[in-house]
């Protein structure tokens, strides 16, 4: 399981796509990793998980969370140290691909669970239902920034005739000449053409991510023909499912038991009590 956490000021539909952006460039970077980094990294791992707890409150917390978990697997550090010390760079890639890139991946399940400030834009869930998540991003940077003259029906249409092959400087100065013109009361008011948008910002990424994304073919199952009207979840245009109402969809939901553990347990078997006298 590959887990990100992120805090901050931006949008989760940004946050999100930039994550997409980094699994997807990661890859690349692992390819070009040579031996001697690799095994550095490795060796590094390896150093910090045979480091000595420091006092018997570090054990106890290590303990617990092996019982609270109800996997009970003592060992835990002790195999993964054993395993690390037998990986190899290929078996990294082989992983990634199996189970982190979406694209190669024999079975990929993925869980994105966004909590919205109220003090930024968020959109509705017929929006989420309408437009790419990269539109929705795009449209919240703006909205951040302060640029509000353009409807996010503006910028979809701009992402969608925007050329792929353009460099972000035009693409930038094509934007600020839509946003400059719908700001003006009249044509007359229009001023100069000029960028208002900077190369490094936020919404440059944003709309580099928008216009490479907009024509590529969806990655999961389409389920058109299947209402989940009752438990309040809706379908992206690129296929995935949105919760809007976790209430309402944990409800519909069939009990289950504790967490499986991961080692199969083994009997205790006690030594056989010393003969008296022996």
């Amino acid at each position: 399981m590959l887990l990100f956490y992120v805090e901050g000021e931006s949008n989760p539909v940004y946050v999100t796509q930039r994550i997409n952006q980094f699994i997807h460039k990661y890859r690349k970077e692992l390819q070009e990793l040579t031996i001697e980094e690799f095994e550095s990294s490795v060796q590094s791992l390896i150093g910090i998980k045979q480091e000595k707890l420091k006092s018997i409150n570090d054990e106890y917390s290590r303990m617990w969370a092996h019982i609270k978990s109800d996997r009970y697997n003592f060992g835990t550090l002790d195999d993964e140290i054993e395993h690390l010390e037998k990986l190899s760079k290929n078996d990294l890639l082989a992983f990634w691909d199996k189970y982190v890139n979406e694209d190669t991946a024999q079975r990929y399940i993925r869980l994105d669970v966004q909590m919205w400030s109220t003090k930024i834009w968020q959109p509705t869930v017929e929006e989420f239902e309408m437009y790419p998540s990269t539109v929705l991003a795009l449209f919240g940077c703006l909205r951040s920034d302060g640029h509000t003259a353009l409807s996010i029906a503006d910028v979809q249409s701009f992402v969608s005739l925007a050329s792929p092959s353009s460099n972000i400087e035009s693409l930038l100065a094509e934007l600020s000449e839509l946003c400059l013109s719908k700001q003006a009361s009249s044509v007359s008011d229009v001023e100069e053409p000029k960028i208002i948008f900077e190369s490094s910002s936020k919404i440059a990424t944003a709309l580099l991510m928008a216009i490479n994304n907009i024509n590529e073919p969806t990655k999961f199952a389409a389920l058109s023909k299947t209402n989940f009207a009752n438990i309040d979840m809706k379908q992206s245009p690129e296929g995935m499912w949105l919760i809007h109402d976790y209430k309402q969809f944990q409800h519909t939901q069939a009990l289950h038991g504790m967490s499986v553990p991961m080692r199969k347990l083994v009997p205790l078997i006690l030594e056989p009590a010393l003969k008296e006298g022996s």
